[in-house]
């Protein structure tokens, strides 16, 4: 995964209109894949527009402050939690993120994108980063086709 392709993804991943039922079909799609094709259960956190809309745990999967960090590091750039990692070194702001304890520099968060805002957030946490992430671009781009 490179700085293009991310890029890449969040500009062609947006919504027309995300909804709950929207949320929840990538969330199913994400345990789907997980049972399918990884060795260890995730927890998934969908919010929008403020709101909680989706909290997952996987039998088997505990807690963790992961997703909470995901989050906020959505929310606060603007972009994937990815990009915050693949953008450390040239974004000042990432690099002091990385040792505090309210972010997560590393993949799993994708942003909810309607009209070009950021609007919410998709985060998986419990596979290696980039997995995490590669599960919630693969759901999205499943949704967005079958719409």
């Amino acid at each position: 995964m490179d700085k293009v392709e991310i890029l890449e993804q969040e500009q062609k991943l947006q919504f027309e209109a995300f909804t709950h039922d929207v949320g929840l079909e990538i969330a199913q799609r994400i345990v789907k894949k997980v049972k399918e094709q990884a060795p260890k259960p995730v927890g998934i956190r969908i919010v929008h527009n403020g709101l909680l809309i989706l909290h997952y745990l996987m039998d088997g999967r505990k807690e963790s402050p992961w997703l909470n960090r995901k989050e906020k590091t959505v929310l606060d750039s603007g972009h994937s939690s990815l990009y915050t990692y693949l953008f450390m070194d040239e974004v000042p702001e990432y690099k002091a993120w990385e040792s505090s304890e309210e972010y997560a520099i590393c993949g799993g968060g994708f942003p909810i994108i309607e009209d070009g805002q950021v609007t919410g957030v998709i985060c998986v946490s419990g596979l290696e980063h980039l997995e995490d992430h590669r599960l919630i671009v693969e759901s999205i781009e499943e949704v967005l086709a079958s719409a």
